[in-house]
């Protein structure tokens, strides 16, 4: 594509400068197996907030005389992440996240877990549309499918735990609003699944001979 010089071209047709949209995300967990449920079916319909951690290391100072050069130091520890769940009464979306908890902390027993064992792994997918299906549901005796969304950009999340879990402020006062779980969640490490494929372009290529 070329670059842009003077004209504004995003957005424009067949420029492919389409910019991802902040609310088309999944977040999932592989909750531990002995828990009985999964975050799939119980809490990643329910995440509506994700606030990416800032990746930063460490830098060790070296002065020579007058001037001080900077060397590469040690990753710096991630800040945990709050992450927004609303609470579906109905389903089991509370239950998922408090057994979760409990696996850490056991309030009624005072007992602790072991961290090999409450630490999971991760992924966040940001979301395209997927234009071509677009178009195909368009034709006649099409059969409208589930794959209107196509994974972007995708995150791996590596030791993932609940530091901490809180549900919002119950307020009389407040009748436009929803109660939903604050998950706080400690995450070793997280990066891009694959490097060299971080262009979500290729899964669209197939729309191009239609225009």
């Amino acid at each position: 594509m070329r670059v842009i010089t003077f004209k504004n071209t995003w957005g424009s047709q067949n420029s492919r400068l389409d910019q991802q949209r902040l609310d088309l995300f999944k977040f999932s967990i592989a909750l531990p197996d002995f828990l009985g449920l999964t975050w799939y079916d119980n809490v990643e319909f329910a995440v509506f907030k994700f606030p990416f951690p800032q990746r930063a290391v460490e830098s060790i100072p070296t002065k020579y005389m007058q001037q001080t050069n900077f060397q590469i130091g040690g990753d710096v520890a991630l800040d945990q992440v709050e992450v927004s769940v609303r609470y579906a009464f109905a389903q089991r979306t509370g239950e998922a996240l408090e057994k979760w908890f409990q696996l850490i902390s056991n309030m009624r027993t005072g007992g602790v877990g072991l961290t090999s064992a409450v630490k999971s792994k991760g992924y966040f997918r940001w979301q395209v549309p997927n234009m071509a299906r677009q178009i195909a549901d368009l034709q006649r005796g099409s059969q409208p499918g589930e794959d209107t969304m196509l994974d972007g950009l995708v995150y791996e999340l590596e030791g993932c735990w609940p530091k901490a879990l809180k549900q919002t402020d119950a307020d009389m006062e407040v009748g436009n609003q929803h109660a939903h779980y604050l998950l706080t969640m400690q995450i070793d490490r997280y990066f891009p699944v694959e490097l060299n494929d971080m262009m979500a372009s290729a899964v669209n290529q197939a729309i191009t001979s239609a225009f």
